[in-house]
């Protein structure tokens, strides 16, 4: 293969990397309504305000919430949603469910004066391996 020819297929594939890597990942849109998420309730009646980094502070609350997180996510991102409303979304893969492709969590919080995160909402979503597509708060068949 000719230099011209490999430097092609190179940026193809570099090209293919980011687009799947955009396709991925989640919008704004996509968790800006926190209805659109399955309510998960904390085994914690209150928790302190977190000083750590929101992917830490989420951390957190998933450890301490009644879905009982242990794992560390496939991903998680950061959406600055308006004025001191962050949340925080966190995706798992499920490989040992025959129904369920995939978990995703969006944390909600307040940053407060002291610049610390004061969780607000728990909320659950999720993609079936089978039948329905895309993400959802109902149950897979």
């Amino acid at each position: 293969m000719t230099l011209p020819n490999k430097i092609y297929v190179l940026v193809l594939v570099f090209a293919f990397c980011i687009q799947c890597a955009v396709a991925q990942r989640a919008s704004c849109e996509d968790i800006a309504n926190a209805e659109d998420f399955e309510r998960v309730e904390l085994s914690r009646a209150r928790l302190a305000p977190c000083g750590d980094s929101p992917e830490n502070c989420a951390l957190t609350i998933l450890q301490a919430s009644d879905a009982k997180v242990t794992e560390k996510p496939a991903t998680m991102q950061v959406f600055d949603l308006c004025e001191n409303l962050f949340a925080v979304l966190a995706t798992f893969e499920v490989k040992d469910d025959d129904s369920v492709a995939g978990v995703r969590y969006r944390v909600e919080f307040n940053k407060n004066s002291e610049g610390k995160y004061e969780f607000v909402a728990l909320g659950r979503q999720y993609r079936c391996a089978r039948g329905r597509t895309g993400w959802s708060k109902e149950l897979c068949p």
